[in-house]
């Protein structure tokens, strides 16, 4: 609790109104300890420092919502923390910020998203009902909220025991099946490997290897290079498909409003195997690629150009985005920013 109260004593006096304290980036256990001992529900609220939606919903806690930290202790986890990544490992979420509401023996009731006056009013009522609301969360699980929940909650459970040393099986292969998303086989994963079942850990890691793709492995890279170890004990990241680029920052000069602006990204593949782009994306129809038959794949050490125009309809200072989706495993989906002044 050492860490915790630190951050407790600098918010305390760092803030205009000292009857109540807002944490940040405390341990989740910590911040637990902390409610059991008050005997209050703890809100996790994730956050994102470099959001605009993410500092707008601060400044409303402090300022128009503070009252909710009398009836529940908050602590914001910025997600850009190393030790707060396991949270959007485990509910995967389609926006940020987003409350998460917990019961004073650690059991989670609720999921708010956004910033919006109803985001307060129904963590509100959650606080003070110790149920879950109706307010709508979007998620990957294709189950409405309240069916999800209490997987979620179990899993993070299961989660918590593994941090422990305490493994068990047969409800974790439940969640797995019920939640079939890499976190809980990563999870399985690690629980027969903490078990030194070999057997057990291949096949866990060969169902989390199904699940692969380039939005997964972006967001699940180091579970997928674990189950590629487990599979293959000779695993090298360096001999995977690995992409670069010269820039991720593209500047074009002499660009005209209406015309047609040829550029090229050159892209390497610094790895072993094959690097196969499966798909390009364009913030704007202004950035057109040019059209290749099929799809575009990369020699290993070898490196490709691929064309694109920019044809700008308006003036001024323009920025654009490319995203570029492939099997590399250092980067499964390379932006690149693609600024002009026209």
């Amino acid at each position: 609790m050492k860490r915790l109260l630190c951050i407790a004593v600098i918010c305390l006096f760092g803030c205009n109104n000292t009857d109540t304290v807002i944490y940040e980036n405390g341990a989740f256990n910590d911040i637990y300890s902390l409610a059991e001992i008050n005997k209050s529900p703890f809100c996790i609220v994730l956050t994102d420092s470099m959001s605009n939606l993410s500092k707008e919903y601060i400044f409303l806690l402090e300022k128009n919502y503070r009252h909710l930290c009398d009836k529940a202790v908050f602590n914001l986890s910025d997600i850009n923390y190393i030790e707060n990544e396991w949270y959007i490992k485990w509910l995967c979420p389609m926006s940020i910020p987003l409350t998460c509401i917990f019961s004073p023996d650690g059991k989670l009731i609720d999921l708010i998203p956004g910033v919006s006056k109803e985001t307060f009013l129904y963590t509100e009522e959650a606080i003070n009902k110790a149920e879950t609301t109706d307010f709508h969360w979007p998620n990957h699980f294709t189950m409405n909220k309240k069916s999800v929940l209490p997987f979620l909650d179990n899993l993070l459970q299961q989660k918590r025991d593994i941090d422990e040393g305490v493994y068990s099986p047969s409800e974790l292969s439940r969640l797995a099946d019920s939640l079939n998303y890499p976190y809980s086989n990563y999870l399985k994963i690690l629980g027969e490997l903490m078990e030194q079942d070999t057997i057990g850990a291949r096949q866990a890691a060969q169902s989390l290897m199904e699940l692969e793709t380039p939005a997964s492995l972006e967001l699940y890279k180091n579970e997928f290079i674990t189950a590629k170890k487990v599979l293959d004990q000779n695993f090298d990241i360096s001999k995977e498909p690995n992409i670069r680029v010269d820039s991720t920052n593209i500047y074009l000069t002499n660009c005209k409003q209406d015309e047609k602006t040829p550029f090229e990204v050159l892209v390497y593949n610094d790895g072993d195997k094959p690097l196969k782009i499966s798909k390009i994306h364009t913030s704007c129809s202004c950035v057109e690629q040019h059209k290749y038959e099929g799809e575009i794949i990369i020699k290993p050490k070898k490196s490709s150009p691929i064309k694109f125009y920019f044809t700008p309809d308006t003036e001024g200072e323009i920025f654009r985005d490319i995203f570029i989706t492939s099997n590399a495993i250092n980067m499964p989906i390379l932006h690149i920013t693609v600024s002009a002044n026209v």
